[in-house]
């Protein structure tokens, strides 16, 4: 026995969260990954929307890898990392200059061909082997006509490419939420005439981002394709997760695997974080199996090691907040606005509709685009567990 539990201390958990997935570790994204790789070989335009959690940036980076390898120049960035507009440009204009400008003794002359007007002044750390590349202060006004003039310059360089180049920026809402619709019309001017480059926008604000590429009236409008990324098909999963557990002799019991499915309302990030702590409950129990019961304590110690967030979460709220809430965690975020629930929430219909609209912009709650009837869900499904478990006592979690 004491071997046993010697070698079990050296086996690495099959289940992983927290971190990109590489492509061998996706669970039936297939075609995701194809239709991005297609968008970046055809350099078109392509809109990729899901919730946070849904594996987004797992997927561009599985693609960026993928046509990398086979030549292709991907300059990746996530918008919510930058504090200003104009940094965004900087680091897009650093990484052309690494991967597109040719050798390092002409980077500078190319960067002052391309890209003159910014007046970029380009930087070599000899230890570190690595460049980078400064554009001087710029005002709020001409953050996104520097953008512009950044995108425009990687235009010109991917002209003069081998291969594919493609500009991918993940959580693109965010120019919106920082410059309103003037950065859709500009943005939009500037990449409907690029022919060389390729671009993938990303974003997890899926009402948003609808609305930005689906209303005619909106500079999105057909610019490019669109692709919802929805929740991994349950078959997909089960199978998943069932060869995850037995590849170590825990039988995994329907039931159990289902019920993994439903605490975790679906979402991949949270649905490894179950099986990774439920994984980690039965390693110490040689040919344990998952049962319900292994769920519920893993889902427990998740919500436990979560306390601390929630709780400042919760109690940064004001009461109407925490009277909606409450209604979109115990009503499973349908009807909000009827009659009945209203009542039953002690909460006026305006609030409600305002409320909801609060929580959705804070990251709290999300409308859900998949479902037939209109649905709000909470972004961390944990967070409705912890809150039953806290109002309610321990068994609450359970139900």
């Amino acid at each position: 026995m004491t071997g046993r539990l010697t070698n079990l201390r050296d086996v690495r958990n099959p289940f992983e969260f927290g971190r990109e997935l590489n492509e061998s570790e996706l669970v039936d994204r297939e075609q995701e990954l194809d239709l991005v790789e297609r968008a970046i070989v055809n350099r078109g335009k392509f809109f990729l929307m899901g919730p946070r959690r849904f594996g987004k940036t797992s997927i561009l980076s599985a693609v960026e890898h993928r046509v990398s390898a086979r030549g292709a120049v991907v300059l990746r960035y996530d918008a919510e990392a930058y504090e200003r507009t104009a940094l965004l440009a900087q680091a897009l204009l650093t990484g052309a200059a690494r991967k597109l400008a040719g050798p390092i003794d002409r980077v500078g002359d190319t960067l002052r061909r391309v890209f003159g007007p910014l007046r970029p002044e380009v930087q070599y750390d000899i230890a570190e082997q690595k460049l980078s590349v400064t554009i001087g202060a710029t005002e709020r006004a001409a953050e996104l006509p520097t953008l512009s003039k950044v995108l425009d310059g990687i235009e010109a360089m991917a002209a003069e490419a081998s291969g594919p180049v493609a500009v991918i920026i993940d959580e693109f809402q965010q120019l919106i939420a920082d410059h309103g619709e003037t950065a859709e019309k500009q943005l939009r001017a500037t990449v409907q005439k690029h022919r060389h480059v390729a671009y993938v926008f990303a974003g997890s604000k899926t009402r948003l981002l609808a609305d930005m590429t689906g209303d005619p009236g909106r500079a999105f409008w057909k610019l490019g394709e669109r692709h919802f990324l929805g929740a991994i098909p349950r078959p997909d999963f089960l199978a998943f997760l069932r060869r995850g557990f037995e590849a170590y002799r825990h039988p995994a019991d329907e039931g159990a695997l289902v019920r993994l499915l439903d605490v975790s309302e679906d979402v991949p990030y949270n649905v490894q974080r179950v099986a990774y702590v439920a994984w980690e409950l039965l390693r110490v129990e040689p040919d344990a199996p998952l049962t319900v019961d292994v769920v519920e304590r893993a889902l427990t110690t998740i919500i436990a090691q979560e306390h601390p967030a929630y709780a400042q979460l919760w109690t940064s709220l004001t009461m109407p907040q925490k009277k909606v809430l409450k209604a979109v965690i115990l009503e499973g975020g349908r009807s909000l606005t009827s009659a009945d629930v209203l009542r039953r929430h002690g909460v006026a219909a305006a609030t409600m509709h305002k409320t909801l609209g609060v929580l959705d912009d804070k990251g709290i709650i999300r409308a859900d685009e998949t479902d037939a009837s209109p649905r709000y869900r909470l972004e961390d499904p944990f967070f409705g567990a912890w809150l039953r478990h806290v109002q309610e006592g321990p068994d609450a979690t359970a139900s």
